[in-house]
């Protein structure tokens, strides 16, 4: 069954001194890692119109000029030695919390199979100046205005670390550019960028419109 995209993801960036807002955040999931602001999409709701309105809610910045930068697709699986360790649970009679994938999960309220969609936009130095921080907006975190190099750095360990791998590429990347992800229980063990990657899933999402 394909990945249907039912978040939105992104990053507010000044390019006259390469300073992006990150959002510290205070809830699960990549609960005390720096990120970018978004959400889930509500129904009847467009990816665009959430992230204005997530945006808008996170960092209280009204923007319309986000640009669709593709889609994101993660796929998260769990040890073989922790399936073992249920398993083995199980039958000595004590009770599971499931594993540490599965309770992170069902935490989070997310899929182990998911994805959404990328944007970026842009702000002048004039609007960067008016926007201080570091600032709570409100429960998502602690908003602050970082360089992209310290976003990027191999070894910050403080950064979502596919948003530490992708986010240079993500600034330049395409609506229908893909990024496909997959962890190994908390550890990211595969990481693709795939130019026009996503097209097939806007050709069907076009077919199904048209149905």
């Amino acid at each position: 069954m394909p990945i249907v995209p039912s978040f939105t993801l992104g990053f507010i960036r000044c390019k006259e001194n390469n300073k992006v807002l990150m959002l510290n955040r205070n809830k699960a999931p990549w609960m005390g890692k720096w990120n970018g602001v978004g959400g889930k999409i509500n129904p009847n709701e467009t990816p665009l119109d959430c992230m204005v309105r997530e945006a808008q809610e996170e960092t209280g910045l009204m923007l319309q000029h986000f640009q669709p930068r593709g889609i994101l697709t993660w796929e998260i699986y769990s040890k073989e030695e922790e399936e073992k360790e249920k398993t083995t649970s199980k039958a000595n009679g004590k009770r599971s919390n499931g594993t540490i994938v599965e309770r992170a999960l069902k935490h989070a309220n997310l899929a182990s199979k998911g994805g959404l969609y990328l944007f970026t936009a842009d702000i002048t130095l004039e609007q960067f100046e008016h926007y201080r921080t570091p600032m709570i907006y409100d429960d998502e975190g602690i908003l602050c205005w970082k360089d992209l190099e310290w976003v990027t750095f191999e070894f910050n360990l403080g950064v979502v670390d596919n948003i530490r791998a992708n986010l240079a590429q993500i600034f330049e990347s395409k609506e229908d550019d893909l990024f496909q992800l997959k962890y190994e229980n908390t550890s990211l063990v595969g990481n693709e960028y795939i130019p026009s990657g996503a097209a097939p899933f806007f050709e069907r999402k076009e077919r199904e419109q048209q149905a």
